[in-house]
Parts: structure tokens; sequence; C-alpha cells
């Protein structure tokens, strides 16, 4: 098992649920390559597709090649996309093509995906490549709900919470990179209970903890494991997504409930958004009836 060195944590918003992640840190690579027809020094590969080996003979083979490089050195492809009888053109286009969707923005693959059947393996692409950073204070819906699920995260995770904080707040880059490094090891020791014996050993290698955080991973272990509260990750994971800051004290509580199974009362439910500081748009009592 190989895991990457971390430079810090990040939000992660995936379709169904929100959640802390290492960032690994690399450079990413797009490459262009071909192989000859009937190129008598070729040496296929592990996983080469054997189909492109018959088609060698007959065409030139081109390699458009996607891969990462890691701090350490480590170099891992992604993907490798092949490509017969095409001319040059043809090819550079599609690799210009490549090149123009991997430069592309969160809000430009936002607005691509509704267009495709998105594959379920494909679904949290978004959400991996672009971690939620801190919106600026003044978008105040999407500020305060970006601190709720701080909030709901730190339940689970308190110290990598306020150490991914603390380092968002620094702007000196040597004592933020410090910060980013601590916070990497609090989520490592805060998680404790979830790594498999050969994912503890592998995290090491490449991600080497201090004292502390050693005495802080065995701690957690002593501790029973700690989970999401079902109805505030709700909540926050869908306050703007499925409009519940649109909905009264009755209906969030319903619609909570269909989700959780979890019943509470409106004024419990309401002292629960208000205790992760969202507020709601919608005032207190039944909808008009020009809504309903």
């Amino acid at each position: 098992m190989i895991i990457p060195p971390y430079a810090g944590i990040r939000m992660v918003e995936y379709h169904d649920r929100i959640a802390l992640k290492p960032i690994a840190s690399f450079r990413e690579f797009l490459g262009l390559c071909k192989i000859p027809a009937n190129d008598k020094d070729f040496q296929p590969w592990e996983g080469f597709n054997p189909l492109f080996a018959e088609l060698l003979k007959q065409y030139d083979i081109w390699l458009i090649i996607q891969w990462h490089r890691f701090e350490d050195g480590r170099v891992e492809v992604i993907g490798i996309k092949y490509i017969a009888d095409a001319t040059e053109e043809q090819v550079l286009e599609q690799f210009e093509s490549y090149t123009r969707f991997l430069m592309m923005t969160k809000e430009q693959l936002d607005a691509l995906t509704p267009l495709f059947n998105v594959p379920e393996d494909d679904r949290n692409y978004i959400a991996d490549r672009f971690p939620v950073m801190p919106p600026d204070p003044a978008s105040t819906k999407e500020f305060d709900l970006y601190q709720a699920r701080l909030q709901v995260l730190a339940g689970m995770q308190p110290k990598a919470v306020a150490k991914m904080q603390e380092a968002f707040d620094t702007e000196d880059p040597v004592k933020r990179a410090a910060i980013e490094s601590d916070a990497v090891a609090a989520y490592y020791a805060e998680m404790a209970h979830y790594w498999r014996s050969e994912e503890v050993t592998a995290w090491q290698r490449t991600n080497p903890i201090g004292a502390e955080w050693i005495c802080e991973f065995a701690s957690v272990m002593q501790k029973p494991v700690k989970d999401l509260h079902p109805v505030d990750h709700e909540i926050v994971l869908n306050w703007l997504k499925k409009g519940y800051n649109l909905l009264t004290e009755e209906e969030l509580a319903t619609a909570v409930y269909e989700v959780t199974g979890e019943r509470m009362k409106p004024a419990a439910i309401k002292k629960r958004r208000e205790r992760l500081g969202l507020t709601t748009e919608r005032p207190t009592g039944p909808r008009p009836k020009s809504e309903q």
C-alpha cells in the first residue's frame, strides 16, 4: 500500500456527504507520445491493451498520458488514452481538448455535468479535484454554511478542524505550512479507529508524526468511535442544495425526518439550526396561500 505525502486538510463536499480529506502534494502532467507502426524495439508494458499491440502492425499508436509527480518523487500514472489510425492533426486536437478539460474551473465543470449521464464512479470527480475553500465572509450564506459544516465535522475531528482554521488564518507561508502539517497529523490521529494496520504503516512511512500525535493516536484508540450526528449532517449537507434555508421549522423537521428517520419537534430543529449559525429565509408559521 502506498500513501503519498500530504500537504494539508480540506473539506470536501461529495454528492452524498461532507468530509475532511488530506490533500496530497503533487504536480500534474499531461504528455503525448507516438509508437511508430511495426516498431521492432517496442516492448509492451503490463496493462498494455493487446488490441493496440495488434494495431501496431498497421498504424502508429499515439498515447496521451496523464500522471502525477508527488513531493517524494514518486510518479503515478492516472490514465492513458490510446489513439490509432489518426492523423497527427487529429491527435493534437484531442490532446488540446484533454488539456482544456483538465484546466476547467469548478464552475465550468458544474455547468457541464447536467449535460451528461455521469457514471457513479465519476460523481465525486469535481469534489476531489476542487476541495472546498473558505468562502469570502462577504458571501454571507456560503460563509455561514461553511462554518456550520466545520462545526459538524469538529464533532468527530475537533483538532483537525481547529488546525485547519488556524492555517487559513495564518499569513506567514512558513508558519502556515507547519500548521498544515499539524492538521494532517491531527487528522491521522483522530481517524485512528478507521485505519487498518497496513494503512497505519503506509501513512507513517510518508507522513511521519511527532510524539505528541502518536500519543493522540493512542488516546483516540482507547475512546469510543465518534460519528457525525445524522440530523446535523443532513442539514449542513443540503441547507442550500435542497433549499432547507427556505423552509419553516415544521417543514424542515418533516424533510429531515424523511431522510434520517429521526423525528424532531419544530422547536428542537429550530434550536439545532440556530446552534449551527444557519438562518432561515422564511418567517415562522405556515406558508402563505399563494405559495401552497
